[in-house]
């Protein structure tokens, strides 16, 4: 009860602080102070409570409420989908509800997600070009992911949580720069996934304050910035920049934002998750195994055929991607002023406003899904808001690899591996983390 009274107290702070932005000005130096005040406010409670956080204030305010930084967030699937299709998009610096405060744990580039105008097209055409289509690359895939899971034979077990992003990181370094990280590489890229929420501090705090706990993390950013200039394909990287006036620490930076945030925390939460309701489900998981045993024939590799026709595993994948969305938010800025009704109240909003979209709870709109919280591979997915949607600006240049690395570590997984116990399987949906079951661990993991 105490979470729930702060949590409407906050919102009906931010209705009269909506009125103090109008007086005050939005980017001026008051209003940013305070709006700083409601985002650290608010985000204390949604670190350890964000699907209460969302819960409370639908219920109680309605379908559209301020959150954060006097953002404001949809929460139906109608609404986020228009959030989503909105052309031209006009980002900011932010990671869903992570505001990048602190430039300098992006060795003061700007976060790839965050771009505008032909920055975000050159990056974007980058990004297409350099990720690997997994039907024409399905040979090199498959041996990358039979390889990260023979190291898990060597200890017996695989983590969940621990081992899948340090797979995923190996995976898309090989695949997209052709280069190798070493184990110690891997790891530092794991810590700065985990400390990326102290990007959201200010900078003087992030860089000199916290430096015990962000100096190392930066300094491996810039260590791998200068590997990836270094990789066989990073001329062609150039050459595609150029087009759009982008250099090469521009290019460089993002790509690792690209890996390491939307690809190996979106693709290995995902992994975890499809693992998991597989485990929990003999009846589907017979299934899935069934069709790989028909699909896939040994010893060669899975072939293109094989990724095509395993349908059920397909139809597994989006539906515990619309459970468990690997990412929960999306953000764009407000191109105008004007005012919009948020509970019984109509109040003023800014240019430059956060319009923050809720795709878990999108996901999960019963005027969208029947019975949308049970487990259903037989719905209709055309319009699925994980990755973004499709067939605009802002949908996932990797939906495609995500996919097809899911599909490559369950055959493999459910035909060449096997383990002997698994320990408890539960999704945290209190702290902010990537949805999925973190601390499951495969035991006796043998070939």
């Amino acid at each position: 009860m105490e979470t729930q009274e702060k949590i409407l107290k906050n919102h009906d702070n931010q209705v009269k602080l909506s009125y103090r932005l109008a007086k005050f000005g939005y980017n001026s130096t008051i209003g940013k102070l305070l709006r700083l005040k409601a985002y650290y406010s608010d985000a204390v409670i949604m670190l350890k409570a964000w699907t209460y956080f969302l819960q409370t204030l639908k219920e109680n305010i309605g379908d559209k409420f301020f959150a954060v930084d006097q953002a404001i967030m949809h929460t139906t699937h109608s609404q986020v989908k228009e959030l989503m299709q909105v052309e031209p998009q006009i980002r900011g610096n932010d990671l869903g509800i992570i505001r990048i405060l602190a430039p300098s744990y992006l060795l003061n580039n700007p976060l790839s997600l965050g771009m505008n105008g032909n920055e975000h097209q050159g990056v974007r055409e980058i990004f297409l070009y350099a990720l690997p289509d997994p039907f024409t690359e399905v040979e090199l895939l498959s041996q990358l992911v039979d390889q990260c899971l023979e190291k898990a034979v060597i200890q017996r077990q695989l983590h969940i949580g621990e081992d899948l992003p340090k797979m995923i990181l190996d995976i898309l370094h090989q695949s997209i720069l052709q280069i190798s990280l070493t184990p110690e590489e891997i790891e530092a890229s794991r810590t700065y996934n985990k400390t990326l929420p102290l990007a959201s501090l200010p900078n003087l705090v992030n860089k000199y304050i916290l430096s015990f706990r962000t100096g190392a993390s930066v300094k491996h950013r810039r260590s791998l910035i200068a590997k990836y200039k270094q990789s066989p394909r990073f001329s062609d990287f150039l050459e595609i920049g150029n087009k759009y006036q982008l250099n090469a620490d521009t290019i460089a930076n993002s790509i690792f934002d690209m890996i390491h945030i939307a690809g190996t925390a979106g693709t290995s939460a995902l992994l975890g998750s499809v693992i998991g309701v597989l485990l929990l489900n003999d009846s589907l998981k017979d299934q899935v195994v069934s069709e790989i045993n028909n699909i896939w024939n040994q010893p060669k590799e899975p072939d293109t055929s094989a990724l095509e026709n395993s349908q059920i595993l397909n139809q597994v994948i989006l539906e515990t991607a619309r459970l468990y969305p690997p990412v929960r938010f999306v953000s764009q800025l407000a191109k105008d002023s004007g005012e919009i009704q948020i509970g019984a109240t109509k109040c003023p909003f800014q240019q430059g406003t956060r319009l923050l979209g809720s795709i878990f709870t999108a996901n999960r709109d019963i005027n969208r899904y029947d019975n949308p919280d049970e487990f259903n591979i037989n719905r209709d997915f055309s319009d699925i808001l994980s990755w973004n949607g499709k067939d605009h600006e802002r949908a996932c240049p990797g939906r495609n690899l995500s996919i097809g690395l899911v599909k490559l570590f369950c055959f493999y997984l459910f035909k060449q591996y096997q383990w002997n116990s698994f320990t408890e399987i539960e999704w945290d949906f209190a702290n902010v983390t990537a949805v999925t079951p973190n601390n499951l661990i495969l035991q006796g993991f043998t070939k």
